[in-house]
């Protein structure tokens, strides 16, 4: 079964975006890994234009999406990004689940 994720991708401005990467680490991290249910972080950034900041979220299994979104600490995770918000575009969180399994189409001439 493939763990679902949840993707946070933003552009910020770059003439922040070391004292952005010092705050993630250091304040924004902890607070997610307090989340039930994330199990794992990664991140990345880009040196181009466009989306240059990427963070993946591993959650424990499906039933953890709801309740890890639904939470007190995913909603000051949330409220975290408020003073970045000024030094962000184009800011994205998408959740990426595994399908069940799909009924079959069968097409009959």
């Amino acid at each position: 079964m493939t763990k679902p994720y949840l993707v946070v991708r933003a552009s910020i401005e770059p003439s922040v975006m070391d004292e952005f990467v010092q705050w993630y680490e250091r304040e924004h991290l902890p607070h997610v890994m307090e989340i039930p249910g994330v199990v794992r972080a990664y991140r990345s950034t880009c040196h181009r234009r466009g989306v240059n900041w990427t963070a993946l979220y591993e959650l424990r299994d499906d039933a953890a999406v709801h309740v890890a979104i639904a939470s007190s600490q995913a909603d000051r995770a949330r409220r975290d990004w408020e003073r970045w918000l000024p030094h962000v575009q184009d800011l994205s969180v998408e959740v990426y689940a595994g399908l069940g399994p799909l009924p079959t189409y069968h097409h009959w001439n």
